[in-house]
Parts: C-alpha cells; structure tokens; sequence
C-alpha cells in the first residue's frame, strides 16, 4: 500500500519537536518493528516528541501525552510499543493499562498486547517461570492478578483503579485508553500520586473524539489546547509545557464527503487503511458516527429524552476500573430486527445496589458470532445462563448444543423485563459503567404502551437507531434476579452473596 505521492496528513494541533534536546524515539521505533511493524510517519514522528529527554533528570521530559486520533490510525500499535518499551528498559517497571471497563482491558491485554508480543522476538524478555502450565510464558491468568511479567522484574497490570490506588506501589507508565469512556478523571487521580516520585514516569492519555457524555476527555481536550496555543505563542527556547497534546482531525468547516480530506486528515490512510475502506464506511455510516471517527469531530451534544432519565443514569453508574460485580454472571443476546445487528449483554451481582448490568459487544452484521464469543466468555468468566428474546431466539438450539442453559422471553416476560429493569434504574438498585452503546440506546429507545395499566416495551424511536444493547441488557438483568430471587433481599442495600462464593470480578 502507497501514498502514491500524497503529503502525509497533517495533524490539527500538536507539540513541536525541541531541537535541542535529545530523544529516545529511534529506540522506541525499533521497539514497534521487532513487534513486527514498520513505525508510520506520524508515529515516528510521535515517539521523537514523547521520548525528549529532559537534561536534568534523565527521564522523558514530557510527563504526559495526550493523543487523540482517528479509527484505524495506529493508535493500539502506539499503546503496545510504548508500554513493551517501559518494560524492556525499565527493570522491575510496573505498567498499568486501563480501557473503557475491565473486561475490555482483560481482552486488550491478553488479545492486543500479550499475544503480538509472544509472537515476537520480544517474547524472549518474558519471564518464562509464569504462565507454564498454561503454555503462555509471561502470562499471568489468576482472575484479578492478570498481568504480563518480564524476567527483569517489570509487571504489565490492568488491575482495578481506586481512588486509593496511589497509595500503593510507584507507576513508572500509566495508560489511559478509550478516554471518552470516562465521565470524571477518578482513574487518573488514582494513577498520577503513584507516579509523582519516578523521574521517568509518563501518563498517557489516549482516545478517539468523545461525545457529549465524555466529560473527562472533553476537560483534558480544552486545557491542552489551550495551553498548546499558549505555548506556540512564545519562542521555542521558551517553551516549559510538560503535556505533548498531538490531535489528528479536519476542520470543521471542511467537506466530509471530500477524499482529499480524508488524505489531509488520516495518517494511517495510505499505509494501514484504503481510500475504498473508508468510502465504504462513509456510505455505511450514520453521519455522526463516521465524523467522529474518521474526522475527528465530536458530536452535537444530545438533546434527546432518554427513557430513564440521563441525570438517574448517571447517578447509577460505577466510577470506571473500580469493583463493580461478583459471583457468576448471566448473559443475553439481542438481534435487531433486521438481523443486521447483534449485542452480548450481562448481570451480574452488584456489590452496591442490586445487579449490575453491562454490554459486552455489539457487532455488525448476522449474529452467528455470538455462539462462539458467549463460548469464549464462559471459559473465562463461568455463566451457564442466556437470556433470548424476539429475533435472538433462533440461537437457541447452538447455544444449547454448546452446553448452555437457555431462557426464552415470552411477549409477557419482555413487558415485565422493562418495566423492573426501569424500575431498578429509578430506585438507585441497577449498577452499570459507562458504555457508549448502552448510552446511545437510552437516548433513541421511546416507550411503546402496551396495556392501559401501564405496562411498555422498549421501541425504537423515529431516528430507527439500534437499540439491542438496551435490550442485551435488559432481558440479562431480568434472568439474573429470576435465578436469584430467593436470595435478595428488598429491604436490604446490597445483593446477599453467599459467604461460601469467594469469587470477584469486574468490568
């Protein structure tokens, strides 16, 4: 792939390289090819500014990277190669990585950075006594000690983030990624005091544009902008900033239909990615969702009515990277009526409130995935249980062949499932993390009266948006407190998980 003569993209703010000092980005760079990549221009030129060295101590000068870029643009190569750096170089480095939920960052570490690295000539750095009996050198499994140890003492953790969490041990790299997951900057409150007496320590702050509930990206986005032209605005001798803010998008007033903007604006478009890739999203795409993710724009900020208040939503949800759920979890499917889309969604049992609910994924395309993912799900999380209703239930018969339990939702039990899954929303009792898709289906999802008594399903709203992720986990809130009914307590504050259970988990 080439190119073929284009000018390579150019970012719309970012730091200048500062001549003067020296830098570690060619080390870095080599890094990324023993991973098996070729640096892109735009990331070549990234780890020379993130890696200047600072004369007085020795350590990078920049004590935090704030990276905004597009789909497709690189930006897992960047985490992985930067994160494998520290602990290549850094003896007894402790890393921690986090991503929009636990789980998210469970599949991350073993999928998007473990297994690249082991398949490397890096994989001899492993520390080859963990992991054996798994076959996975390096590789640390046990349910909430996962991590990736190397022989010179450094340790790749995704553990959860407290606010406690800096009181413990020194952060020598800290990786916030999926940024506009975060409502309030809790988890880098937990990361930046472990950090604050390591010379060489370094938060990186990474996403694609947020939206309109993405307040902890939204904050950081304003104050690096403003302190970047601030910055610009002085001789380049003069410059003392220590946050690298580099952020890839067009401007606003360009033509998004244009292919020239899309080559001035996507670093990666002619390297990794095609024109053609990216004209068939163009055509497949809701408009806001193609902006965001291949202009860089944020979308208009939401003015519809959600069907459980905004404000009690939020008030419901779990600070991100903290302990949410615990014993064994249920799923639920749900496909679009079209078939043209699918969501895993799970319950589990909350450690505050009632339940706790979440969506797992949604993909494009005919839910035939779904068997095998739920598969993959259990092996690592346990859960017998799915919950089918409407179109999913023609999965039913594969599910059970794969020695899951089945329950199928009558037209009656859909009703009952959406009036108490709003009714735990309403009472404080249902639990959740921020999850984009759950939140987008709020937003499009209307209220269809079926009896005069009140009861209602969920329906898709004039804007025809999908809205099975509301629905994944509405029907797997619904089957999780029918298995456990007999042992909740109305009365009491929290789920009464039986003392025998010493399992804990969280997304």
């Amino acid at each position: 792939m080439s190119r073929a003569g284009r000018a390579e993209a150019v970012p719309l703010h970012a730091t200048e390289r500062h001549p003067s000092r020296e830098t570690l980005g060619g080390r870095v760079a080599r890094v990324q090819r023993k991973l098996g990549q070729e640096p892109m221009p735009w990331q070549r030129s990234l780890y020379d500014v993130a890696f200047e060295i600072d004369p007085a101590t020795g350590g990078p000068w920049y004590r935090e990277v704030i990276l905004l870029v597009l789909r497709q643009a690189g930006k897992t190569t960047i985490v992985r190669t930067v994160l494998t750096d520290t602990c290549l170089f850094v003896p007894d480095a402790t890393v921690r990585y986090t991503a929009q939920n636990r789980l998210m960052a469970l599949q991350r570490l073993e999928n998007d950075f473990y297994k690249p690295i082991a398949r490397s000539p890096l994989s001899t750095f492993f520390d080859m006594r963990v992991g054996r009996r798994l076959k996975m050198p390096g590789w640390s499994g046990k349910t909430g000690q996962e991590h990736i140890a190397w022989s010179n003492g450094a340790k790749w953790w995704i553990d959860s983030v407290k606010a406690s969490s800096g009181h413990g041990p020194s952060l020598d790299k800290g990786a916030i990624d999926e940024a506009f997951a975060h409502q309030d900057g809790r988890v880098e409150q937990a990361m930046r005091p472990a950090m604050i007496t390591v010379p060489h320590a370094q938060l990186w702050v990474t996403s694609a544009a947020g939206d309109g509930s993405s307040a902890y990206l939204r904050k950081k986005v304003d104050a690096a902008r403003e302190r970047l032209m601030t910055d610009q605005l002085r001789p380049l001798h003069e410059r003392k900033s220590r946050t690298l803010y580099l952020e890839y998008a067009a401007p606003k007033d360009s033509d998004r239909a244009d292919p020239e903007v899309w080559w001035r604006t996507h670093p990666a478009l002619g390297y990794t990615i095609t024109e053609g890739a990216i004209a068939a999203d163009f055509e497949g795409m809701e408009d806001e969702e193609f902006d965001r993710a291949y202009l860089g724009w944020w979308p208009e900020r939401r003015v519809a009515t959600w069907v459980v208040p905004q404000a009690t939503w939020r008030d419901n949800a779990v600070p991100a990277g903290e302990m949410a759920w615990q014993g064994e979890p249920v799923w639920a499917i749900d496909v679009a009526p079209e078939r043209d889309v699918a969501t895993i969604g799970m319950a589990g049992a909350a450690l505050e409130g009632r339940c706790f609910v979440d969506v797992i994924e949604r993909r494009p395309g005919a839910p035939t995935w779904c068997v095998d993912k739920l598969d993959e799900l259990r092996r690592r999380w346990g859960g017998q249980h799915v919950g089918l209703i409407d179109s999913a239930r023609s999965l039913a018969p594969d599910l059970e062949s794969a020695g899951f339990v089945v329950r199928r939702l009558t037209a009656q039990d859909r009703m009952d499932a959406c009036g108490a899954f709003y009714d735990d929303a309403m009472d404080h009792r249902l639990r959740h993390v921020h999850d984009e898709d759950l939140d987008d289906a709020l937003a499009a999802a209307t209220k269809r009266m079926l009896t005069q008594e009140g009861g209602f399903v969920w329906a898709r709203g004039r804007s025809l948006r999908d809205i099975t992720p509301l629905y994944a986990a509405t029907v797997a809130r619904f089957v999780w407190v029918e298995r456990h009914a007999d042992d909740y307590d109305v009365n009491a504050s929290t789920y009464d998980m039986p003392l025998d259970d010493p399992s804990g988990m969280d997304i």
